[in-house]
């Protein structure tokens, strides 16, 4: 399960990248200054303009260390935890109760996003390098070269530790994201073929399953994900303090009083727009696997 979920989840984060960089984009788009887009199309427009259609896969490296690692596990861990809370293996799913499967979602998405959070981070600042602004108003230079200087550029300037910064918001946004994702999925799949909705295993039931499935979490998981991408993309003063936002709740706060609770579901359309292909693809590539290779 952890290799096929790690290989399903490399190949969906590879499609998906882009998506993912227009996400991040607009969920720091307003922090400290004017917006710069007007929405999905827009950024993606001005960002391939400004600096090439290479724009649109920024991050990818520590994406994919991030996915062979969180998705392994996040994927891999599903199946114990749910057998650990009293599910027995050799039981037909439509007799799992549904809060065995959003506890087991839950629990493995925690474990795996705070073991994964220094690839999350270092994700989102190559991801929003370049859209600070110094005191003059203008735009600073990108501050990485790549994956490792990025790596080590944190941990020189700013601890070990810093490889954590916003494992909170990260780790609660997983198990929303994870539970919701999972154990949805699982159910929906579950409840279309009980009622002869579909009554086979195919593209279209994976799709409308994903479909279903990639809202729910979008919308459990979307203000944590706007508070990780602010936290971990925030500038930082010379003591590698985050100028901005103190953690996880002061950004929450501040993020809704000054632009309103809305604010937190910035990016939404493009958050959805990426996790519907992502899980549809995941799901298929690793029942695939599993039909190939048990």
């Amino acid at each position: 399960g952890m290799v096929y979920g790690g290989f399903a989840s490399c190949v969906a984060e590879t499609v998906t990248m882009p998506v993912d960089v227009v996400k991040t984009r607009l969920q720091m788009d307003g922090t400290g200054s004017a917006r710069l887009y007007t929405g999905s199309i827009d950024c993606a427009l001005k960002l391939t303009r400004a600096e090439g259609i290479g724009a649109l896969f920024k991050g990818l490296p520590p994406a994919l260390v991030r996915q062979s690692t969180y998705g392994s596990m996040r994927y891999g861990f599903y199946t114990p935890i749910r057998d650990l809370l009293g599910v027995d293996p050799n039981k037909p799913k439509t007799e799992i109760p549904l809060w065995k499967k959003i506890v087991a979602g839950a629990g493995s998405g925690a474990i795996a996003s705070a073991l994964a959070n220094p690839t999350d981070l270092v994700k989102v600042r190559m991801q929003t390098d370049g859209m600070t602004k110094g005191p003059d108003g203008n735009f600073l230079p990108k501050k990485y070269k790549g994956m490792l200087d990025c790596f080590f550029t944190t941990i020189r300037e700013e601890g070990v530790l810093s490889l954590w910064k916003g494992v909170g918001p990260t780790v609660g946004r997983a198990t929303a994201l994870a539970a919701a994702e999972l154990a949805t999925y699982d159910e929906v799949k579950m409840q279309f073929k009980k009622n002869k909705i579909f009554t086979q295993d195919g593209l279209p039931l994976h799709v409308s399953t994903a479909t279903i499935a990639g809202y729910v979490s979008t919308v459990a998981s979307s203000p944590f994900d706007v508070v990780k991408s602010r936290v971990m993309g925030q500038p930082l003063d010379a003591n590698g303090v985050g100028t901005m936002y103190s953690g996880m709740i002061d950004c929450f706060v501040k993020t809704a009083a000054r632009e309103g609770p809305m604010a937190l579901y910035n990016g939404f359309w493009a958050n959805f727009g990426r996790v519907v292909p992502r899980v549809t693809i995941v799901f298929i590539v690793m029942e695939q696997l599993r039909d190939r290779f048990g």
